[in-house]
């Protein structure tokens, strides 16, 4: 008994339909390349006109910035009692602000090596915003510790180096493990955001136009080229600092 069979090179697949939800949205918008996206982004940097907008959040920054200074002279001059600060209480306000601003700065840099290492391409679109404000949140924390001792100034006296006077400081203090913890978690969180930057400091430096741009651009991104070995060591380091 004959039966038709169609040779297996003339099957064709069966095609269905795949819903919306299913097919990955384009990285670049219809009209655009990376080249154009790229410009327009580095624009927002090189302009030589701010808008007004960033005039206002500059202005609102530098009014915060005064505020700051005029409670730390208060602070000075009057004493660390005003954070209620006691006998029985050694932190009292201090500590809580402290603990407060050290985990923010945590969960920025947290969120962008997790992310990072979990391979996540949005990381992207946050990274930057995350690892900044680790920064400035690891900054603010560290304030605390200096400002507690009441007298700042002498606040390098806390860091072990030889001396005339032959002080040595108390490792017993949480006070001094304060410094330590903090310096060493603002040094890796800094080398963690300036290593994220090197590829985008040397776009800006191919596009700059001033002498003066180029060549900070060009001692920031470290004679950045795009290599294959420079992109290698690149994801070998930006891995490290994340584990």
């Amino acid at each position: 008994m004959a039966t038709n069979q169609t040779p297996a090179h003339e099957i064709r697949p069966v095609t269905q339909d795949i819903p919306e939800r299913f097919i990955p949205v384009p990285t670049v918008e219809p009209g655009h390349t990376f080249a154009s996206v790229t410009d327009q982004i580095s624009s927002i940097v090189l302009r030589k006109q701010m808008p007004k907008l960033w005039w206002v959040g500059l202005g609102a920054g530098v009014f915060g910035v005064m505020i700051l200074t005029a409670t730390i002279g208060k602070l000075l001059l009057v004493g660390v009692g005003i954070w209620g600060i006691n006998h029985p209480v050694g932190w009292g306000f201090d500590i809580l602000n402290f603990v407060w601003w050290i985990g923010i700065g945590h969960a920025g840099t947290l969120i962008s090596a997790i992310l990072l290492l979990l391979r996540q391409e949005w990381r992207t679109s946050i990274n930057r915003f995350a690892e900044a404000m680790t920064l400035f949140a690891v900054a603010a924390a560290g304030l605390y510790p200096a400002l507690h001792t009441g007298r700042p100034w002498y606040d390098f006296w806390l860091f072990p180096y030889p001396n005339t006077m032959t002080l040595w400081p108390q490792f017993r203090s949480p006070l001094m493990w304060d410094v330590f913890a903090v310096s060493t978690y603002a040094t890796v969180s800094a080398l963690f955001w300036y290593v994220g930057l090197i590829p985008d400091l040397a776009t800006l430096r191919d596009r700059a136009r001033g002498n003066v741009s180029r060549a900070i651009y060009g001692m920031l991104s470290l004679g950045w080229r795009g290599s294959a070995k420079h992109w290698f060591r690149y994801e070998s380091t930006y891995l490290l600092l994340a584990g």
